[in-house]
This record gives C-alpha cells, sequence and structure tokens, in this order.
C-alpha cells in the first residue's frame, strides 16, 4: 500500500474512505485514478457492506433469499458490467463475487483494510485524525464516510403503540430468514418497505396468518412484467428498463410520470396492489416505491392480510385502526435504520439535505458517498458518479462554489426535493429522482452526454443512446475511446425495446394532455379534497399551499 508518515510517525494519506460495501469500492477507485493516497476502513472482516451476509443481529443487510430490487443494467458499475450469465436480478451471493470481481480488476484489495472499524475522526487543523477500535490510528488531509444507510436500526419497540405488546418485538435487521418457530403462528409485520415485502413474503409460506401493517401507504411496482399491454412482448419485460431518454422525454419523472402513473392503476389497481388499506395519495413517482413485488400473490391470496396502522398494544391483542384485532405471537417492525456517524464529533453534518448536492457538508474535506436513495433505480448508480465527482474536488480539478453559493444551493435543492416527496415519510432521508440527479452530478462533472453533437456526428449512436435503457456507462460518452465497450453494453439490454417505443411513440400525441389532466385533478384534490380529509382525521396538510421552487440550482 502506497503511503506517507507525518511528523508524528502516523501513516498519511490524501484520501480515507470509511466502508467497503459497494460505495465505498467505487469512491476508493476513483480516488486511486486521481493519483491520490487512498486508504480505505472497513469495520468488519470482509468487503461487501449489507452484501456480505452476516448473521450477526447487530447489522443490517441481507437475507439467506435477497437478490437485487433493481436490475443488473441500472446497477452494474459504469466500467465492469456484471457477467451475462447473472439473472436480470442477482443474489447477494452474485452481487458479493462481482464486487471481489471489481476489487482484483481495479487492484483495490492493496488499500484496504478490514477489522478497522473506525472509532472516531476528529479535525486537527487541516489533518483528519481517525482512530480505529483496535488502537489503529491515520492522518489524511481529506474523508470519503460511505458507511452506508443500514446500519443502525430504528429500534421502535418502546415506542408507541408497540410499548404494550406482551410478545417478542423484532426489528427486521434481525431477521436473517424466516424463523422455523413461527410456523402456524400468527405474525404481524409494521412497515412499507422492501425488506418488510421479503420478510412477509417468507413467513407467509408457512405462518398461520400474516398481518402486514402499512401506515402511510404504499406504491407497489413489479420489477418483472409479461408484456407491455397491448404491444407484443416476445419474452418478459424488466420493469426499470423503462429507463430510455426517450421514455424520459415522453413521460418525464420530473413531474410524476403521469401516462406510467395512469397505466399501472388500470393494469395492476390502485397504487400497483389494489389494497384499500395500502392507498397512497402519492402520485407515482413522488414517493418511495415498493420493488419487492413477489410478495403479492399472497397478499391477494388472503394468507397476508393488509391492514393501515396499528392503534395500541394491550398484551399479545393487537387492535387496528379498522376496527378490528388479532391475537399476535409476534410483532416485526420493519422501521428503517437512523441516520447515525457515530465516529464524528458532535455539530458535524451528516444529514444529506444538509450538504451541497447530498454530498459534500460545510466542511468541504469530508464528503458523503452512497446516503442518496432513488425513488426507482439503485443506490450504486447514483454513488459511482458521487465518487467520481468526490475524488475530481479532491485532487483539486474541481473547485467546489464559495460557502454561501452552496449553502443558498442547499436550500433550494431541499425545498424542491422536499416538495417533490411531500408524500414520503421524513425517516427517509435523501430520496431523489435518479435521472435528474445523476444529469445534475454530471453536469457538475462534464460528463453529461452530448445528444446534440451526437445526434448530427453520429445519428445511429444517438438512436442506440436515447433509446437503450438507462445505464451508468452512458456518462462516458463524450470520450470516444469508450464508444466500442458503451455499445456492446447497450447491445445486451436492447432486447425488444421497440415495444416500449411504440407504445410511446404511438401515443406521444395524447401524453400532453394525459400530464395536464392529471396535474389538474393533483392539485384540486391537493388543495380542496384531501385538506378536508386531513381535518376530518386532525391531522396537519402536507403542502403549505406555497408555489415550490421550479428546480434544483
Amino acid at each position: 500500500m502506497c503511503m506517507d508518515k507525518n511528523n508524528e510517525g502516523f501513516p498519511f494519506f490524501d484520501i480515507i474512505v470509511v466502508g467497503a460495501g459497494w460505495s465505498g469500492l467505487m469512491a476508493s477507485k476513483y480516488c486511486l485514478g486521481e493519483g491520490l493516497k487512498t486508504l480505505v476502513l472497513e469495520g468488519r472482516d470482509s468487503i461487501g457492506g449489507v452484501w456480505s451476509f452476516t448473521r450477526d443481529c447487530r447489522y443490517g443487510g441481507v437475507m439467506t433469499t435477497t437478490e437485487t430490487t433493481s436490475s443488473r443494467c441500472i446497477t452494474e458499475m459504469s466500467d465492469f458490467p456484471m457477467p451475462e450469465t447473472y439473472p436480470e436480478f442477482p443474489s447477494h451471493v452474485q452481487i458479493l463475487a462481482y464486487l471481489n470481481a471489481y476489487c482484483e480488476r481495479f487492484d483495490l484489495e492493496r488499500c484496504i483494510r478490514v477489522d478497522h472499524r473506525v472509532d472516531s475522526a476528529r479535525k486537527v487543523g487541516d489533518v483528519w485524525h481517525v482512530t480505529c477500535t483496535n488502537g489503529s490510528e491515520f492522518r489524511a488531509r481529506n474523508l470519503i464516510v460511505s458507511s452506508g444507510v443500514h446500519q443502525h436500526p430504528n429500534d421502535v419497540s418502546g415506542d408507541a403503540p408497540f410499548n404494550r405488546f406482551g410478545g417478542p418485538i423484532l426489528h427486521s435487521a434481525a431477521v436473517k430468514e424466516a424463523p422455523p418457530d413461527l410456523a402456524g403462528k400468527t405474525v404481524v409485520i409494521w412497515g412499507g418497505g422492501e425488506s418488510s415485502s421479503d420478510i412477509a413474503l417468507q413467513i407467509s409460506k408457512t405462518a398461520a396468518r400474516v398481518y402486514w401493517c402499512i401506515p402511510n401507504g404504499q406504491w407497489f411496482v413489479p420489477k418483472m412484467v409479461d408484456r407491455w399491454w397491448p404491444f407484443p412482448s416476445k419474452r418478459p419485460k424488466v420493469g426499470d428498463q423503462a429507463s430510455s431518454r426517450v421514455r424520459l422525454l415522453l413521460s418525464p419523472t420530473r413531474g410524476f410520470s403521469p401516462f406510467i402513473n395512469q397505466y399501472l392503476q388500470f393494469s395492476l389497481g390502485f397504487n400497483g396492489h389494489g389494497q384499500e388499506a395500502w392507498r397512497t395519495h402519492a402520485p407515482y413517482h413522488q414517493s418511495f416505491f415498493n420493488k419487492s413485488y413477489e410478495v403479492m400473490p399472497q397478499v391477494k391470496s388472503g394468507k397476508i392480510v393488509a391492514k393501515r396502522q396499528i392503534e395500541r398494544c394491550e398484551g399479545n391483542q393487537v387492535y387496528f385502526t379498522d376496527g378490528s384485532k388479532v391475537q399476535a405471537d409476534i410483532i416485526i417492525t420493519c422501521s428503517g435504520y437512523k441516520l447515525v456517524v457515530p465516529f464524528f464529533e458532535p455539530g458535524t453534518t451528516t444529514d444529506p439535505q444538509q450538504c451541497y448536492k447530498y454530498l459534500f457538508g460545510a466542511d468541504p474535506s469530508v464528503a458523503f458517498v452512497g446516503f442518496v436513495r432513488p425513488v426507482i433505480g439503485s443506490i450504486p448508480g447514483i454513488a459511482e458518479l458521487q465518487s467520481r465527482y468526490a475524488a475530481m474536488v479532491f485532487a483539486g480539478r474541481h473547485v467546489l462554489p464559495p460557502l454561501a453559493d452552496r449553502e443558498r444551493i442547499i436550500r433550494a435543492d431541499t425545498a424542491f426535493w422536499n416538495h417533490r416527496f411531500r408524500f414520503t415519510s421524513r425517516r427517509l432521508h435523501g430520496l431523489v429522482d435518479m435521472p435528474h440527479y445523476n444529469d445534475q452530478i454530471a453536469r457538475l462533472i462534464g460528463c453529461r452526454p452530448r445528444f446534440w453533437k451526437l445526434l448530427f456526428t453520429a445519428p445511429r449512436k444517438w438512436w442506440w443512446t436515447v433509446s437503450s435503457p438507462w445505464n451508468g456507462c452512458q456518462f462516458w460518452l463524450n470520450d470516444e475511446s469508450h464508444h466500442e465497450r458503451i455499445f456492446a453494453t447497450f447491445a445486451r439490454y436492447r432486447f425488444n425495446q421497440a415495444s416500449e417505443i411504440y407504445i410511446l411513440l404511438v401515443l406521444a400525441p395524447i401524453l400532453p394532455f394525459v400530464g395536464l389532466i392529471s396535474r389538474i385533478r393533483l392539485f384540486i384534490n391537493e388543495h380542496i379534497m384531501w385538506r378536508k380529509e386531513y381535518a376530518q382525521q386532525g391531522v396537519v396538510a402536507t403542502t403549505s399551499g406555497r408555489r415550490p421552487a421550479e428546480r434544483p440550482a
């Protein structure tokens, strides 16, 4: 490992990356590519982060049955495609093998130290002093925090309405597989994320009955569809591969993609599931999606019972807000994770919404990579561009705006994204629309594709670019030396793309009218109909009625 020592005799680096999960590995790769002396500190005994399975209930992570909810097309690294032998949604075992291969390909092992959990990081002058729990100490000019958003379970077992429950209460982080002792039992699951879907699906196979509460309602969107009705399809389609630039132009996610909104409600029922207990006012793409749709047959069969919220618990009796009750053996709370970076001193900025582009805090020597979540897409698909940008900044090839300008941009971005996701729980920090956010970071890097130039110089390449599913390789298009591998990647994922394009082209003349009608209906509902409902329920309306910022700066 390449390192220097400072006057105190401690190893000194340009960059210390905290965490050797997916995001940390990409951050280290791009820092090394900029010629920066880089060290990666990983608290566990292996790389991979949440994708490295562990039965230790202190850590979040994958279950034995976990596979990705975003396809390999959208998830893979831009310059290191997943093996073609992988399924569209690889298992956690395959993902870990892929990450190990990435380390080998870019020689990252030399800068990674496992079993080095960071205990404290404090800045003395212009130098970060980093101490690990094993006593090791290091110094660095800059830090990249990639410890992830699934590290510190949000335990709500002591809060109402759970605190008077007489049985066991587990957080989803402790559930690594369907517990065999739950066979024949009555289980209540609380929470609407993808972990809750995975747990509900596995437990429902042996439990007597599962009652699944999603307090704020939820959108469900399938990962795979048989075909795009009414247009023919030769084989099942991957849902998130309906993400080409053409699709984003004709039915943009910047609003709420009204055509896709109407199409899903027509084909799958309202909110993609048709369960009244889980109805949400959120338009499509303005709240978090649950893409673990495999659980829905169990819901529709009655094996899993849809519920809204728990009103209270008394002993083992669980009372729901719809007036029903059940004698439950256990409650599993899928209440997510706290956004905590415990090794920083109090007062250090760690909330992505208080960071410039959800990346740089007030101190520009610290970057947070991998803390932004897309509504649909993948965290790695965002973290890679964040890594490129952070590495450029730390290498001195890009200068951040002055602090006052960054603070102004932070306020504008926060207002924009808070309004966009006003229907979603504030517990979900750093929620973004992936194409929109990635294009912002790409502009800062200077790697957003020059589509007009490509149209006039290479029309065929332009068409392939705008009609292929979203893939990170597009952000290398401005460098023609990468074109061969980029278009080879596009070719891998272009199968049956015609069905998507046909739908959009046929419907293009009416899409503006669909959008206008949908926006008018949303405005009336939000400012008149739903306010009455909120008032009847004694709930403060979620919007202020003020005109939001048109776009983040």
